[in-house]
């Protein structure tokens, strides 16, 4: 199994979704973590917030995560090997009432990684700060 000590969020953020890909289960990173990586860390956040964007249930994705070492714990999953902790908000992919105006992407050695546009991930800090 892969050692996860060391990894910046954008490396662990798409190990994780590289690999929920292969199990059949799509991910886009939204919150926080989005702003850590366009910051390149001058925003801290350790929670990776990937939305399904598909049909995968709790269980499915439970399993596939479990394959890589990670335990749920209450609504989080979490690996002992790293302070991120990964969480699935409900869906579906919006920012506020809309749906985002594009899905960007990463490639990392670990893998590729879906996540808000740098546009979107602004408004959708926005939006969690009104609501």
């Amino acid at each position: 199994m892969i050692s996860f000590a060391g990894f910046s969020i954008g490396e662990l953020a798409a190990h994780v979704a590289d690999h929920l890909h292969r199990k059949g289960i799509d991910v886009v990173l939204v919150g926080g973590a989005c702003i850590c990586i366009y910051s390149d860390n001058a925003y801290r956040s350790f929670d990776l917030d990937f939305i399904a964007t598909g049909m995968a249930g709790r269980q499915s994705i439970r399993q596939a995560l479990a394959e890589i070492g990670f335990s749920e714990e209450r609504r989080y999953f979490k690996h002992p090997e790293t302070d991120y902790f990964i969480e699935f908000p409900s869906g579906p992919l919006s920012i506020g009432d809309e749906p985002p105006g594009e899905i960007a992407s990463r490639t990392y050695p670990t893998g590729v990684l879906r996540l808000l546009s740098p546009t979107d991930s602004v408004k959708d800090r926005f939006a969690a700060y009104y609501h």
